[in-house]
């Protein structure tokens, strides 16, 4: 069973950053500069505070670990996601220094030749997607029999989270947030490409800069279907007859996400997911302006005709669901004084279990996972919303075994003239005594022999 050793002390700290690969040759006497003899954590903390490591970084390292901070060209700067298909990460690239997410798939997902080639094809679909409301997938690579995509990393919640938090949001808000969604839609369709599993927890919202809004982006192209998921914001279809899907089903997708944000909720809820498929099926859903007087007769026309349960009676396109929110309600651009856009907050690892690299299991699921090693990691208050793009059940899989990848860059030993001092003298006395009484026990033990 693979072994660590948890490190004590500053030096033991860097030697072993070093052997991760964390350090360019510049950052090593930074690190040595702003850092003085001592314990570990010491160090640790003021690693973290200089930005030479992250938590996840240093915490790792304190466990013993030296393995499991690269995939790739990538160095791993922190988990954000886990679900029981994959695992995402926020990760930087070692020499274009670009932080991007990157999603690993479970193994399990691409055994055969077909579901490979499932994931191959749909990987370079996704590549041709550019668009402002589509998260953008800047590469996809496979390692040691895991497929990975390197994404666009947005710094804002999902659409799940900010209605799950706020509430409903008001109607020239989710006017705006479901045009948005309606372009990027009608890029993707343009291109050949359904998404087929479109829900709030899989919409992430941007940060506005000087030149340009917040935007929804659309997440988990790129990613092959090889089921039905969560059926509240399914379409009909694709329970009844799942080889028609075309670009209406994500429109009645949508519709259930636009019902999403105007009432907090699907257009169906409660009871089991068969309860919900079957009502998807058969029942029409509760008239969103009497659940909320205050949405225009014409918004609410838009959101019911999005949910017909027949396809030809939805709209035809996108562009015809843009052309109507246009005609009913003026475009506002989504407000972001109450959307926080903190960086996504880490949700609990082990950090010396080894998930990163197969050595050992992915946790269980119960929770019970501990913080830090370091004694200084922060609590966990919530999830992060890349947490939410990958499925609500925890990961029974390891997230990418490294073990055979590239040896990691050459150890730079540090100069010893450099804060190192010599071992203590009880020390060295304590090695002698024990060296000598073993000894005396060997000798011990070949007289016993010999008088026998």
């Amino acid at each position: 069973m693979h072994t660590t050793h948890p490190i004590a002390d500053r030096d033991a700290l860097l030697e072993a950053a070093c052997t991760a690969g964390l350090f360019t040759p510049n950052q090593i006497q930074k690190a040595v500069d702003r850092t003085t003899p001592g314990p570990a954590r010491t160090a640790a903390r003021a690693l973290v505070t200089s930005g030479l490591l992250t938590q996840f970084q240093v915490d790792r390292l304190l466990a013993g670990r030296t393995d499991g901070f690269r995939i790739g060209p990538y160095i791993v700067l922190d988990q954000i996601g886990r679900g029981a298909m994959s695992c995402v990460y926020k990760a930087k690239h070692q020499t274009m220094n670009r932080s991007v997410a990157i999603k690993v798939f479970a193994a399990d997902l691409t055994r055969t030749a077909e579901e490979r080639q499932a994931f191959q094809s749909a990987a370079q679909a996704a590549g041709k997607l550019t668009h402002t409301n589509i998260v953008t997938a800047f590469d996809a690579n496979e390692l040691h029999d895991r497929f990975y995509l390197v994404l666009e990393l947005v710094d804002g919640p999902s659409l799940d989270a900010l209605v799950r938090q706020h509430g409903p949001l008001p109607v020239g808000e989710a006017c705006e947030f479901v045009r948005q969604l309606a372009h990027g839609l009608s890029h993707a369709h343009d291109h050949g490409m359904v998404h087929r599993a479109l829900e709030p927890s899989g919409i992430l919202v941007t940060r506005a800069t000087p030149s340009a809004r917040s935007a929804a982006k659309i997440a988990n192209f790129g990613v092959p279907r090889f089921e039905i998921g969560a059926p509240d914001f399914a379409a009909p279809e694709q329970f009844r007859a799942p080889a028609t899907v075309d670009a209406r089903t994500d429109l009645y997708s949508l519709g259930c996400v636009f019902y999403f944000l105007l009432t907090g909720h699907a257009p169906f809820t409660g009871g089991t997911g068969g309860e919900i498929t079957r009502r998807q099926l058969l029942e029409d859903a509760p008239r969103v302006d009497r659940l909320r007087p205050d949405v225009p007769p014409g918004v609410a026309a838009i959101v019911h005709r999005l949910l017909m349960k027949l396809p030809g009676e939805r709209f035809a396109s996108a562009a015809e669901l843009i052309s109507h929110l246009d005609a009913v309600h003026v475009p506002v651009a989504p407000g972001s004084g109450y959307i926080s856009f903190d960086t996504p907050i880490a949700i609990p690892y082990p950090y010396d279990s080894g998930y990163l690299t197969g050595h050992y299991g992915q946790p269980d699921g119960s929770g019970a996972y501990p913080l830090s090693h370091s004694g200084f990691g922060l609590p966990v208050v919530e999830p992060s919303p890349w947490e939410q793009i990958t499925d609500e059940v925890v990961c029974e899989v390891t997230a990418v075994d490294l073990r055979n990848a590239p040896a990691p860059r050459k150890v730079l030993k540090l100069n010893p003239s450099v804060h190192r001092e010599p071992a203590p003298l009880w020390k060295n006395a304590g090695f002698l005594v024990g060296a000598v009484l073993l000894a005396f026990m060997c000798v011990g033990a070949v007289i016993r022999l010999v008088a026998k």
